[in-house]
């Protein structure tokens, strides 16, 4: 039997990732008029389900094709401790940095006591306002530490996929870059529908939703560009996973500190425009430093 062209197996698992995963959506918000609604159990389950479809796709292309590089499944911890502290804490520190960005390009959103914050932990929780902040910094310290390892077990649905099984395809067709940024960019694409419907932005930008999909399409290379270097360096889709994780955990925690408290296309939550500069700039650096052959490369490809 003759093997499939990488750019063929490539094809086939774009196809069914995105296939499972938008006629799911699609029909879904055509029950919901046309929207995300997380307080839906029907919704949370199916973003959730979502998740592993890259994961599944990867799984239907390698056994309907028999090829492709190995998808990574082992932790590799061992000698790669660091690695994995940085898909930890990385997303942590862009998200603050972010935030920051935010803040200082758009002063009139700072809320610097997290009013709105402390005013729902009372309110919720039953908290003192002097208890209020403690829970603030507790609640953050569990998204930055614990939430991420929880979060990484449904991350690795899409790791599996995108950093696993589409990343390693691409990149033995296009160079070490150029794979990253693809990855990346049908990553972003993968989202479009629930983009369309609100999620992450909202609907009330200039340019909803075309504007939406592309800065998620630009999020997506950015923050993707860490998770194949992570990828490359432990030869594992866990520390991927992990960082994935993290970013999901600690992406919106900039709204506490918002005057308005609204998702929007500039931030503060780090899928925003102005809250994504840090991890552009760490995108661009990562991507000239694989140019020139600097970072660690998978231990298959040496």
């Amino acid at each position: 039997m003759r093997a499939w062209k990488p750019g063929t197996r490539v094809l086939l698992f774009v196809l069914l990732a995105f296939g499972f995963t938008w006629v799911s959506q699609l029909v879904l918000g055509s029950t919901t008029g046309w929207r995300v609604d997380e307080s839906l159990p029907t919704w949370s389950v199916t973003l959730a389900l979502c998740m592993f479809a890259p994961l599944v796709s990867a799984l239907i292309t390698r056994a309907v094709t028999g090829g492709g590089a190995s998808i990574g499944w082992r932790p590799r911890i061992r000698g790669n401790v660091r690695w994995y502290v940085v898909a930890l804490l990385a997303p942590s520190v862009l998200t603050a940095l972010g935030a920051v960005v935010y803040f200082l390009l758009v002063p009139g959103d700072f809320d610097p006591s997290a009013s709105r914050y402390m005013a729902a932990a009372q309110a919720q929780l039953g908290v003192t306002a002097s208890q209020a902040p403690l829970v603030l910094v507790a609640q953050l310290a569990f998204a930055a530490l614990v939430a991420p390892f929880l979060n990484m077990l449904l991350a690795v649905g899409e790791e599996a996929g995108w950093r696993g099984f589409l990343y390693p395809e691409l990149r033995e067709r296009l160079s070490r870059p150029a794979a990253v940024i693809a990855t990346g960019a049908i990553w972003g694409a993968w989202h479009a529908p629930v983009i369309a419907m609100g999620y992450n932005y909202g609907t009330s930008y200039l340019g909803f939703p075309a504007l939406g999909i592309l800065c998620m399409v630009a999020f997506c290379v950015a923050f993707g560009t860490l998770l194949c270097v992570l990828r490359d360096a432990t030869d594992s889709v866990w520390a991927s996973a992990l960082a994935h994780g993290a970013i999901n955990a600690v992406a919106g925690t900039g709204l506490y500190f918002s005057q308005s408290g609204r998702l929007g296309l500039l931030g503060p939550a780090t899928l925003g425009i102005l809250a994504c500069i840090p991890t552009i700039v760490l995108c661009v650096v990562l991507l000239v430093m694989a140019s020139r052959g600097v970072l660690p490369q998978e231990k298959e490809d040496q």
